[in-house]
């Protein structure tokens, strides 16, 4: 065999784990801006945040609407441990139409976002109610059953007043959390939104939520709202 025959047959022996570069000190380029394997995202848990415009003057009608039903009396016990949750019927009542119709009309553009069949099916409010948390006051962990999309606007929000806090729905994930350097969007298992006045959040009725005590001397006041869905009369 010549001498170029034989380098030849010892090159294709090599195994190909031969042909993986050594280790580097420092990671490559590419690898410095996107570390890791990069996933496909799949179940998400979407959550839609808005700032509405022309809060100051919406919020203090919606506040002028609680000192009313407040007067009426008739408060109810849901998730909220303290505080003043009114009647869940609000969303038939005219005295807060121009919520109402914002807050449907976002909830139509969430829904149009998830591929919802809007030439069969429609929304619909299901409930929608005041909640009123003073200090010391908060709400427990819970979800809306049944519905298709919840929600909540703050018309009055002090300064520690209290988080909504959501939870990751993959339960089973908690029997193998690993040590992270920093929280993220896809590691976490609850996250929080800060109220403010004038945010409209929305949701799946099916994640799992509270809010935090309300740390304030003043109290904190939201409206929410479930939606659901029905078959239209063709």
């Amino acid at each position: 065999m010549s001498t170029a025959s034989k380098k030849k047959a010892k090159m294709e022996a090599k195994p190909a784990l031969a042909e993986v570069p050594a280790p580097q000190e420092s990671p490559a380029p590419a690898q410095a801006k996107r570390p890791g394997f990069m996933p496909e995202t799949w179940f998400p848990s979407p959550v839609w945040s808005r700032q509405v415009p022309d809060h100051q003057r919406i919020n203090a009608h919606i506040l002028s609407v609680l000192e009313e039903l407040e007067r009426n009396g008739g408060a109810i016990t849901r998730s909220n441990v303290g505080g003043w949750h009114s009647a869940a019927n609000l969303h038939l009542s005219n005295d807060l139409a121009e919520i109402r119709r914002i807050i449907g009309n976002a909830c139509a553009g969430c829904a149009n976002y998830l591929a919802f069949d809007f030439d069969r099916f429609e929304l619909f409010f299901q409930e929608m109610w005041l909640n009123k948390n003073g200090p010391g006051d908060f709400n427990k962990a819970h979800v809306h059953p049944n519905s298709i999309l919840s929600g909540a606007y703050y018309a009055k929000v002090p300064e520690g007043s209290g988080n909504i806090e959501f939870y990751d729905p993959v339960r089973e994930r908690v029997m193998a959390t690993f040590p992270v350097k920093a929280r993220t969007r896809i590691n976490t298992q609850a996250m929080e939104y800060r109220g403010k006045e004038g945010l409209l959040l929305i949701f799946p009725g099916w994640l799992q939520h509270s809010v935090q005590p309300n740390r304030s001397n003043d109290f904190r006041v939201s409206i929410s709202f479930n939606m659901g869905f029905r078959r239209k009369d063709i």
